[in-house]
């Protein structure tokens, strides 16, 4: 009988080398600092996206609100408190208070505040909540009370154009300071109806002709200014008002600018 003869060696595992099989077994070496680091960035991703859950519910309560913004928040929130009791509104905020409360609906500070409710309006209200508490662990917070500069207008603007857009698009030139602003035209072009303007000859010819964009950095706030005390008609200041004529008369190239404005008693 013939043999065949086995001529492969085992490799020696007592050598340092541990050859193939060795590599194998050998049990792989974690990395702890990558391990730790990873769990770091999760535990500050969660608590971040905690927080703006936290804060999304919490400023929905007007007394969240002023614990952060002390001057002169607190300010418009005792007029708000005022109004509510019974007191004459001082100023359009304290009387949209009165007026909405009064008839058994909702409305906080934050109404007027967060824009839209889109993705981007809610990033834009985030940043400028950033900024505005950065300003004020810092002590660099306006304590100014009657403010005359929003600023972030476009997210006021459109939280006024959530309860009055029946205002903005009311069409014809009797109305013209309300729908020649581009919020108003913004508005007809997502598909809002235009509506007739009252006691007009021809309302469908006035609805057919439809809005004009016109390029104005005009706002809501350029002539309603919510916080200022004001004893005049719906609360407007005929002073405010007129340089918001003045201005979107020269940004649109139209218009007189010799404006003058005169207050309905």
């Amino acid at each position: 009988m013939k043999r065949i003869a086995d001529e492969y060696e085992l490799p020696d595992y007592d050598e340092p080398d541990e050859g193939h099989i060795g590599a194998l077994l050998r049990r792989p070496r974690r990395s702890w600092g990558r391990v730790w680091a990873a769990l770091g960035i999760m535990a500050a991703l969660a608590g971040f996206l905690g927080s703006l859950l936290y804060v999304g519910q919490a400023e929905r309560e007007d007394s969240f609100c002023i614990g952060c913004h002390t001057v002169p928040e607190q300010t418009y929130f005792d007029r708000a408190s005022a109004a509510l009791a019974g007191a004459l509104a001082i100023d359009l905020s304290s009387y949209h208070y009165q007026q909405i409360r009064g008839a058994g609906d909702a409305i906080h500070c934050i109404n007027c505040h967060e824009g839209d409710g889109s993705a981007a309006h809610a990033v834009d209200k985030r940043v400028l909540g950033l900024r505005n508490l950065v300003e004020w662990f810092v002590g660099r917070n306006d304590p100014a009370v009657e403010k005359l500069r929003v600023r972030a207008p476009h997210l006021s603007n459109d939280g006024c154009a959530a309860c009055h857009q029946k205002t903005l698009l009311v069409a014809g030139l009797d109305n013209h300071t309300h729908n020649m602003l581009p919020l108003s035209y913004a508005l007809w072009k997502d598909g809002a109806r235009l509506i007739p303007p009252p006691n007009a000859a021809d309302p469908q010819a006035v609805m057919a002709a439809g809005l004009l964009r016109y390029d104005t950095r005009v706002q809501c706030s350029t002539c309603h200014q919510t916080h200022r005390s004001l004893e005049t008609p719906r609360y407007l200041d005929a002073a405010a008002v007129q340089r918001g004529c003045v201005q979107c008369h020269v940004e649109v190239g139209q218009g007189p600018l010799d404006v003058t404005v005169t207050l309905e008693e």
